[in-house]
């Protein structure tokens, strides 16, 4: 008789929490505000975090702040083509083909992010023109899909592009490549993924890493050289 009352009572207390737990209760109402701090010339600084900071900061200042080599003009980019753009699809196109085979150079036109000064060209001058990371890779293309490529550069305006000319006649464009059954293009790993709408990238025949990223070439040859030099050649025209 006592295990059937404890029962009956475990039973009744179950009931009683389930109809609390569904018993609608008010909630409070939460108000939420906002505001906003504006940052001023007036605000008063924090020391603690200055002096926190403040040796990476002249450590890093030491090392972009450093002279690589010096422009006689002014660079920014452009379209179909810029001195800028051509110098540094030049670059990579030379520094690459030291040691692997590729027929041209790709790059795009929106991952220059910055243009370059007259004179001193210092290290943070090439961090902001290229800020990314990009590695540059070879892509191997069937001739077919080749002409897919031809067809976006058509339309899009044109492309920092090296060791190849380009002409577009109305919906015609023509190149002076000679070439057999596939294409090697040289190009950053994020348009070899399709970035930038170029998805012809993705159908490849071979895909091969060069461990070498745009960035770094461009300062190695800021390095080594004393003045860039560079030009537009009618590398892309529209007629």
């Amino acid at each position: 008789m006592l295990r059937i009352n404890l029962n009956r009572l475990l039973v009744t207390a179950l009931n009683l929490c389930v109809f609390i737990s569904c018993t609608n209760t008010p909630k409070a109402q939460l108000s939420v505000k906002g505001g906003s701090i504006p940052i001023a010339k007036d605000l008063a600084t924090d020391s603690v975090l200055v002096n926190m900071y403040t040796p990476y900061k002249i450590g890093l200042d030491s090392i972009m702040e450093e002279i690589l080599c010096y422009s006689p003009f002014f660079l920014e980019k452009g379209r179909p083509e810029s001195e800028l753009s051509n110098w540094m699809a030049d670059v990579c196109y030379q520094k690459v083909t030291e040691t692997h085979k590729a027929d041209f150079c790709l790059l795009n036109y929106g991952g220059i992010r910055a243009s370059l000064p007259k004179g001193a060209i210092k290290r943070k001058d090439i961090y902001q023109l290229m800020p990314f990371e990009n590695e540059l890779v070879i892509v191997e293309l069937a001739d077919t899909n080749f002409y897919r490529v031809l067809d976006y550069l058509k339309i899009s305006g044109g492309h920092p592009i090296s060791n190849i000319k380009l002409a577009v006649n109305k919906d015609r464009i023509t190149h002076n490549l000679d070439l057999n059954k596939t294409v090697r293009i040289l190009t950053s790993d994020y348009l070899a993924n399709g970035g930038d709408k170029m998805s012809f990238f993705k159908d490849s025949v071979s895909h091969t890493k060069t461990g070498l990223k745009i960035r770094d070439i461009l300062l190695l040859e800021c390095e080594k050289i004393d003045t860039i030099q560079t030009t537009i050649d009618n590398r892309f025209t529209y007629d």
